[in-house]
């Protein structure tokens, strides 16, 4: 991977100076350094910096906004502000120009280096959920809804054979049906009919129904009355939508958001909590080891020392949670990354009574994975399992292979997610364990997407979960 290219925009000769080796020795390259908002303005048009440091305050013909404000009509490249004013105006101002972060003067390196890893990451995250929505876009414009008539009571009268596209429904079987059976939720139907009998028409209502495999199917409807000219009776008339990836992408571009916050929550924790709190930390070690505390004080200073450990423990998960994943993608068999991971839990496994139970396909190719990130996954899986099987009980792996993709599965029958729960696993910070920060499957769920992969998960109450995992064969990162 090529060295990231710095152009560094100050009007301060000396401070550009000592930008320059603040940003060297944070292994980047400074490609310019330029003193004015018009010279910065043409050098971006030439050399294509893959980040630019922009002074706020520069000459008086053109400031650093309106200079980042003008690159951003011919370039797309992340910009940080620096500037000596943090004051409201001057944020507000700048936030029409869509900074990927601030850094106010002075500043050291530390501060620096975590400035532009985040504003890397959130410009790398942007680029590939734009990319995401194209793809979705692309996909909403080719699929074919599906048209539908009903009467007022509900009885389907007519049904295009696009439902037969993403549902196991035959369209002839449907006929003289009631909408009630394809429907799910039978409060959807009936609020779907007094609606459209209200207003006469309903635009993009959203439904979910039963794809026939006992499965549910999120679905836009748009309904109108129209008159049956052959009988003189009112019908409804529909256009049914599958709206299963535009979910799936809000959901992401809300996992999106969550991560980027967390990255700015992290990198404030760092400058702001780490160092007093490593300073209480090694002062209550000093004073256990030098003196001799009674007894009822030593309990108490140990309280202190042991919360303090916990706490700069959170710390450091936010930071590994929060920088971007170094993926170094190798060709390597799936099944040993498995087996490794299985070999790190087998005495967790024997001690809560827990059997693993393997189930490989043969012949299953090499992956390009990054094997100690996807066993650190894989191992997650495995200890969430055990966790919840406190009497013992079984994990069944399957791993097979299918034209372009291999999946690995993970089942349980341990407790079960509730759905509430189930629809927040990713989440950063969340968990229903007593102890831990929950970010175990947000870094899960980072890690396989780094690989181009999906995980999805399902459980039941009493019954289990199970983690399904896919990954491309053969494929790197975008």
């Amino acid at each position: 991977m090529s060295t990231k290219r710095i152009l560094i925009v100050e009007d301060e000769v000396i401070i550009a100076e000592d930008i320059r080796m603040m940003v060297e020795k944070c292994g980047y390259d400074v490609c310019g350094m330029i003193t004015s908002g018009e010279s910065a303005v043409q050098e971006a048009k030439e050399i294509d910096p893959d980040l630019v440091l922009m002074d706020i305050m520069l000459g008086k013909n053109m400031n650093g906004m309106q200079a980042a404000q003008e690159i951003n009509e011919t370039l797309k490249v992340p910009f940080i502000f620096i500037t000596a004013y943090a004051d409201d105006d001057t944020i507000e101002k700048s936030l029409h120009v869509d900074p990927y972060g601030y850094i106010v003067k002075p500043f050291d390196e530390r501060e620096l280096k975590a400035s532009m890893e985040l504003a890397f990451y959130k410009y790398e995250m942007e680029i590939a959920l734009k990319a995401s929505e194209e793809k979705y876009k692309l996909i909403f414009n080719n699929i074919q809804d599906v048209y539908l008539e009903i009467d007022l009571y509900g009885k389907i009268l007519e049904i295009s054979p696009s439902i037969q596209s993403f549902t196991s429904h035959v369209r002839e079987n449907l006929i003289n049906r009631n909408i009630g059976d394809l429907i799910e939720n039978k409060r959807d139907k009936e609020q779907l009919l007094k609606k459209i009998m209200q207003h006469k028409q309903l635009q993009d209502y959203e439904i979910t129904i039963n794809n026939g495999n006992n499965e549910v199917i999120p679905c836009s409807v748009s309904c109108r009355l129209s008159l049956d000219e052959l009988n003189n009776k009112e019908k409804i008339v529909c256009s049914l939508r599958d709206i299963s990836q535009r979910k799936k992408l809000e959901k992401k571009v809300l996992r999106t958001e969550r991560l980027a916050g967390v990255g700015q929550l992290a990198a404030g924790i760092a400058h702001e909590i780490r160092n007093p709190l490593g300073n209480i930390s090694s002062s209550i070690q000093f004073c256990l080891r030098k003196y001799d505390i009674p007894v009822n004080l030593k309990q108490y200073l140990e309280i202190i020392q042991r919360n303090s450990e916990n706490a700069n423990m959170i710390i450091k998960e936010l930071l590994e949670f929060a920088t971007p994943r170094d993926i170094k993608l190798e060709p390597i068999f799936i099944v040993d990354v498995l087996e490794n991971a299985i070999s790190l839990v087998e005495a967790r496994c024997k001690q809560r009574g827990v059997v693993i139970t393997k189930n490989y396909t043969s012949n299953i190719p090499e992956l390009l994975i990054d094997a100690n990130w996807m066993q650190q996954a894989f191992v997650n899986f495995f200890i969430n399992a055990v966790d919840a099987m406190p009497k013992g009980g079984e994990i069944i792996i399957e791993c097979s292979y299918n034209v372009d993709e291999v999946m690995i599965s993970f089942c349980d029958n341990g407790d079960g997610i509730s759905d509430e729960n189930l629809a927040k696993i990713f989440d950063p910070f969340f968990t229903t364990k007593s102890e831990g920060t929950g970010l175990g499957l947000s870094l899960v769920y980072q890690i396989i997407s780094a690989h181009n992969g999906t995980i999805d998960i399902t459980s039941e109450i009493g019954e289990g979960t199970c983690v399904y995992v896919k990954l491309p064969v053969k494929e790197g990162r975008n």
